[in-house]
């Protein structure tokens, strides 16, 4: 049904106006005021607007419940990775996360300000790999360990690293933050430097011998992404409040 009127609006202007809300030129707004054939036209448009919205709309996002899960880490370690990896490119799930950590906490604790005296020392803690017991054909010979997410554990402090990809095929390394701690939430490491070098790391001195090959920050929903990540071995330091959260002999395949 199209509408003969040289000044009926095009089609392309009654989308914008449908889906973006965009102003039609005037003697088009006119028209369609008087017009039932290009009124038709419009009411068409926002039908099918509002049926993709219903059907289509953040179609690929976790639930509220999974987020829920995720949130008070009660999700199994593959669904954490995927909603992790997905939380870094959805703008509108990452608000969801923050929101829901926010209701999740009971109580807000007041963490005392670290000192910035020169006598304050900054412990440098290892974290130790957690290994969980998965029942393995028997081989010949011993193959190279490959499993990720790999589980790291420092003090109150959980690692799950993970190896994945960006949207755009990017190889990235990607950390999920975890306390046990009641008193340390993950909002207060926000802005937190964590850097990867090279193994092995000199960490003998006061700053380790060479320079990082990639920074990042953690952000607020707790997770630190390096990209792009090659094959080999690497340490990964997280300046965590008043310690250095160190993990050596990282390797990558």
């Amino acid at each position: 049904m199209d509408c003969q009127n040289s000044i009926a609006p095009t089609d392309e202007e009654l989308l914008s106006f449908a889906l973006d809300g965009e102003a039609l030129p005037d003697a088009a707004r006119t028209h369609l005021e008087q017009c039932a054939t290009c009124q038709q036209r419009l009411t068409r448009y926002e039908q099918a607007n509002a049926y993709l919205i219903s059907h289509l709309y953040r179609s690929q996002c976790p639930t509220g419940e999974q987020i829920s899960l995720y949130c008070a880490d009660l999700l199994p370690e593959d669904e954490r990775m995927r909603i992790a990896t997905h939380i870094l490119e959805c703008p509108l799930c990452a608000a969801e996360v923050e929101d829901t950590r926010r209701f999740l906490q009971v109580s807000d604790i007041e963490l005392p300000s670290p000192s910035l005296s020169p006598r304050t020392l900054v412990r440098r803690i290892f974290a130790t790999r957690v290994v969980r017991p998965q029942l393995q054909f028997a081989v010949r010979g011993d193959a190279p360990e490959t499993t990720w997410p790999r589980q790291f554990k420092a003090e109150s402090v959980d690692l799950s690293l993970h190896l994945s990809r960006t949207s755009s095929g990017e190889p990235m390394l990607l950390g999920i933050l975890t306390s046990t701690d009641p008193a340390e939430s993950v909002d207060a490491l926000e802005g937190v430097p964590a850097e990867l070098y090279n193994a092995p790391l000199n960490v003998d001195g006061d700053e380790p011998g060479a320079a990082p090959l990639l920074c990042t920050q953690v952000d607020e929903l707790g997770n630190i992404v390096f990209k792009p990540v090659s094959p080999g071995e690497y340490a990964l330091i997280i300046y965590l409040p008043n310690r250095e959260m160190i993990i050596d002999g990282l390797t990558i395949e």
